[in-house]
């Protein structure tokens, strides 16, 4: 059965804000049903995208216990989950089979070893997003594809347990949720686990790289909101999740 035969009906609207919320408030207790979802998801739109997954091989990017690299893999696909923390990759119970333990900044790989990446919420929690970027351009075979997608620091959510603090700054924000609450939080403590990544200076990154070109950039939860990725500042509080389509050039 293709993945256009089983895909899966998306709530509009109110709708898809209230079936998002729900599942994702119980994100740190019960992670699977939010990231279950998404990872469907993510197969019919990368299949939409760059055609049938079946044969490619792919980098899951920060897979943690591989939510997407399971479901990369029931479309066919060779994957390959990489993570630079075994607790991450055992969070489910036993680590993704296959998996390689490594820095995104500094992957393992020959260049244009893979058909394409899949880099889903990891630039927000490394100190060194520029690399990451640059070795995912780097991995990419000629003509293969990139999907990056990550939790803007402006967008409501931006500062993950911290939020709203994080709207003051990242010295000032964490200082002041550190002071109410008695520390910082169990998890993505800033500086630690969590860093500042913002949609225009990602763009421009992307943009002076001649090994890649942009295709598309998005809200990841309502891409046809993506009008508002074209007017600076305003996406970087609206997105709340930016997706950039990236594609490797041919030459």
């Amino acid at each position: 059965m293709s993945t256009s035969e089983r895909r899966i009906e998306r709530p509009k609207g109110i709708a898809r804000g209230r079936q998002l919320w729900t599942l994702w408030r119980n994100e740190v207790e019960d992670p699977a049903p939010f990231y279950e979802l998404l990872a469907r998801e993510a197969v019919e739109d990368l299949e939409d995208e760059v055609g049938p997954l079946a044969g490619q091989r792919l980098a899951d990017l920060g897979c943690g216990p591989g939510f997407y690299a399971g479901k990369l893999r029931g479309a066919g696909a060779d994957v390959v989950p990489i993570d630079n923390s075994l607790d991450e990759l055992s969070l489910q119970g036993e680590p993704p089979p296959g998996f390689v333990l490594a820095d995104a900044g500094d992957l393992p790989f020959e260049d244009g070893y893979f058909d394409g990446v899949y880099c889903s919420n990891l630039l927000e929690h490394t100190p060194n997003s520029p690399a990451v970027i640059s070795e995912i351009a780097r991995v990419v075979k000629p003509g293969g594809w990139a999907y990056i997608s990550w939790t803007n620091w402006y967008s409501p959510w931006g500062g993950h347990a911290i939020a709203p603090y994080h709207y003051l700054g990242t010295r000032l924000g964490p200082a002041l949720y550190e002071k109410r609450n008695g520390g910082p939080p169990f998890k993505n403590a800033y500086g630690e686990a969590l860093w500042a990544v913002h949609i225009g200076k990602t763009l421009n990154l992307l943009k002076v790289d001649p090994r890649v070109e942009i295709v598309r950039v998005e809200p990841r939860y309502w891409p046809s909101l993506r009008a508002i990725m074209a007017v600076p500042g305003l996406r970087e509080v609206l997105a709340w999740n930016c997706v950039i389509w990236v594609r490797r050039r041919a030459n």
